[in-house]
């Protein structure tokens, strides 16, 4: 009851759910039992899915150390740990709640890391984590898929909105995503564009799922 033999980590709820959904796929036949407990939705479903105890667990780090506080989830069984987009769910502060799931965990376990990206803070944590792991790169690093062309167009700071401008005029080009530094910065460069005619919407942490 209220234990899983494999945990696995995403830091979001969407991707939660899509690993949920692959597993269930993937597993058709053979009869595993998976829970998914997540934020931003209620929590009485997901410490049901719990009750007998399942195989296999998609968690996302807040949600799954609220219902291991109120004793509605225990990890002390767990025989598999894997950590899915480890780069992500640093950027997105999980670092400490990630840490303190660790410790409630099994010392003799199987940890796999799933990473885009290997920053120095992941290789970091996962040094703390992991005893004599292997790796495996399935790509060097840095490497840009071979179809994909690049430019660089190096402007005053002032001129970048400018350049912007000028780039988008070109009538090939149907579809754009701009990345900005800032959430701000996303803002602004929207309403750049507005002025300009050309329909944009920002997206960024500070905005509702539904906006």
């Amino acid at each position: 009851p209220r234990t899983t033999r494999s945990l696995i980590l995403a830091p979001t709820r969407e991707l939660a759910v899509q690993i949920a959904d692959n597993i269930r796929a993937y597993g058709k036949y053979l009869h595993l039992r998976t829970a998914t407990v997540y934020g931003g939705a209620s929590s009485k479903p997901q410490i049901k899915s719990m009750l007998s105890g399942v195989d296999i667990m998609i968690a996302t780090p807040g949600r799954l150390l609220d219902l291991v506080n109120q004793k509605h989830i225990l990890l002390n069984e767990v025989e598999y740990l894997v950590l899915d987009e480890a780069d992500r769910m640093l950027d997105m502060g999980f670092i400490r709640d990630i840490q303190k799931i660790i410790a409630y965990l099994p010392k003799k376990r199987q940890t796999v890391f799933l990473s885009a990206t290997m920053p120095q803070t992941v290789e970091k944590l996962a040094n703390s984590i992991l005893h004599k792991p292997t790796r495996i790169d399935v790509a060097p690093a840095s490497t840009t898929a071979e179809k994909v062309q690049q430019h660089v167009l190096m402007v005053p700071k002032n001129r970048k909105r400018d350049l912007l401008a000028h780039v988008l005029k070109d009538e090939a080009i149907k579809r754009v995503l701009v990345f900005t530094r800032t959430k701000h910065g996303a803002n602004r460069v929207s309403q750049y564009l507005y002025k300009l005619g050309i329909s944009s919407g920002a997206i960024h942490g500070n905005k509702s799922q539904n906006a």
